[in-house]
């Protein structure tokens, strides 16, 4: 349990980081601009925390941990194998699991909301995949680098 603690922290960081980059800089010259009065002044971040706690918690549970420790986090195993995964497998999986979340978000924007920018979907579902492929493969480099996995 330690391990996956340490390991959700680490995806935590890397996430948390790199979309505070690309959203305080790109929010007021992209996102504001597409979203109009959708949007508000100032973000409600009680939302958002929930948000990455759960986001960080699912790509580690479903696709970081598997990858190197195997299936059996909190029970037996389901599925055999090692749960070694090359870096390749890793980042498809990362970032097929960005596209999809990121995907459920715009698209049901996309379906339910007036006015709601088909631009912004599709460039914020290319942000969702790389921002989780590039969090999930940084992790993995982390997990090398102090000599938890080979």
């Amino acid at each position: 349990m330690k391990n996956f603690a340490a390991l959700y922290g680490i995806s935590f960081v890397i996430l948390g980081v790199l979309d505070f980059i690309w959203l305080t800089t790109m929010g007021d010259s992209l996102y504001r601009p597409a979203m109009g009065g959708m949007m508000r002044a100032k973000p409600d971040l009680t939302p958002a925390a929930i948000f990455y706690v759960l986001y960080v918690f699912g790509l580690t549970y479903l696709v970081t941990w598997p990858a190197f420790f195997g299936p059996a986090l909190f029970g037996p195993a389901l599925f055999g194998g090692s749960g070694h995964v090359s870096l390749v497998s890793l980042a498809i999986k990362a970032g097929l699991f960005g596209l999809v979340a990121y995907g459920t978000y715009n698209l049901t924007g996309l379906a339910a909301i007036n006015g709601w920018p088909l631009n912004l979907s599709l460039i914020d579902m290319a942000w969702g995949t790389l921002v989780t492929l590039v969090t999930a493969c940084g992790s993995a480099f982390l997990l090398k680098a102090i000599g938890w996995v080979r």
